[in-house]
């Protein structure tokens, strides 16, 4: 069989290739990256010495209708420009793998996923955490029901300084689709978001520091209902993990999941701890954290502790997520982080801004309205 020839679009200076989106598909047996597209003149010139290629566009467009691609990467952080690229790149039969987060609104979300429908092209997101082997047997146990029933899944982001609005959606993105592949698709959203210590006002709204659409809050709590009583819930608040002297960490970065038997929590670079009760209990010093331990993951082939995983994980999830991506589209399958995913993970961030404005009512999903609630 032939390699699925791949395409990247990344932009320099506006989002530039995301989180390593230029080599997602480097070293993937069934795949060769053949040309690459960038407005800007240097970027474009490095992109292509650092993939080795001399197909080399200063139009993405140009390079869909000249290249024979199968898959295309769309690699900008920046969403401005996220809706057009993907009805091109779809419009031209070509599989996305695309940068986090989709779309900065439901309007845009449903645009992406009438043109992926239509043209029947496999949508995968670039969401690294979820590939991480440790994270893959933690998905596995749960399903299986080894710590009991799920009852609760607690997402909490890295609360630098773009706690609140900003991280709901750019890092948020990551935790709902852990979420959502625990628990099912979400029924229902439920927020309260705010500025310093009042309650945010629609005056408030904002752009991240990349453009990501309106937001707005620097602290928000939100409550999600899922199928058989489960609960997610998501907390952030800006500014409260910086590191110094008092505060020796610089993101509290992670996922808590409540099972009847057990606590679970992930942590970057995709680690899982387990706690044999479904809450914490400090007095009971028998009751201790253990690291879910994958040997091929934390240890080299002569069983050393790898020292590299905070430097290569993302590649890795990259590189897992472009080969389940191959693997859907010659299986007709839906890959792991797919347009249903992408476009629930949209709902659940705008619905709470919808529960919000509407004194913390529970939203049902899909939101009736598919306007912003900002604008």
């Amino acid at each position: 069989m032939s390699k699925l020839r791949v395409g990247v679009i990344g932009a320099t200076g506006k989002g530039n290739y995301g989180h390593g989106l230029d080599t997602a598909f480097s070293g993937v047996d069934r795949a060769e990256i053949v040309a690459v597209a960038d407005s800007n003149a240097a970027g474009l010139k490095r992109a292509g010495g650092k993939l080795r290629v001399d197909r080399l566009y200063a139009d993405y467009r140009k390079m869909l209708d000249t290249e024979k691609l199968d898959i295309v990467c769309i690699g900008p952080r920046w969403i401005t420009d996220r809706v057009e690229m993907v009805e091109r790149t779809a419009d031209a039969g070509c599989h996305i793998y695309c940068e986090k987060p989709m779309t900065p609104n439901l309007e845009s979300a449903d645009k992406i996923a009438a043109t992926v429908r239509r043209n029947k092209i496999k949508f995968q997101m670039a969401h690294q955490w979820r590939a991480a082997p440790p994270i893959r047997k933690a998905f596995e146990n749960i399903a299986a029901g080894e710590y009991g029933k799920l009852l609760r899944i607690s997402i909490r982001p890295k609360d630098d300084h773009r706690g609140g609005g900003e991280e709901l959606l750019v890092h948020g993105t990551h935790f709902f689709d852990l979420m959502f592949t625990m628990a099912g698709l979400p029924r229902w959203a439920s927020g309260h978001i705010q500025v310093g210590n009042r309650d945010a006002k629609k005056s408030d709204r904002t752009e991240g520091t990349e453009p990501t659409g309106p937001i707005a809050g620097d602290s928000i709590s939100a409550v999600f209902g899922f199928d058989h009583g489960v609960r997610g819930y998501f907390e952030s608040t800006a500014g409260i993990a910086l590191r110094n002297k008092e505060r020796p960490f610089d993101h509290l970065y992670g996922v808590f999941v409540e099972c009847e038997r057990a606590l679970l929590r992930f942590r970057q670079p995709g680690d899982v701890f387990i706690h044999p009760a479904p809450a914490v209990l400090p007095d009971l010093e028998n009751l201790t954290w253990k690291k879910l331990w994958i040997e091929d993951w934390h240890f080299t082939p002569e069983h050393k502790p790898r020292t590299d995983l905070r430097r290569t994980w993302i590649h890795y999830g990259n590189r897992f997520m472009a080969n389940n991506l191959i693997d859907a589209i010659e299986n007709d399958a839906k890959p792991l982080s797919s347009i249903d995913h992408a476009v629930a993970i949209t709902e659940v961030v705008q619905g709470v801004y919808a529960s919000h404005f509407s004194e913390g009512r529970r939203m049902p999903i899909p939101l009736k309205s598919r306007r912003h609630p900002l604008l």
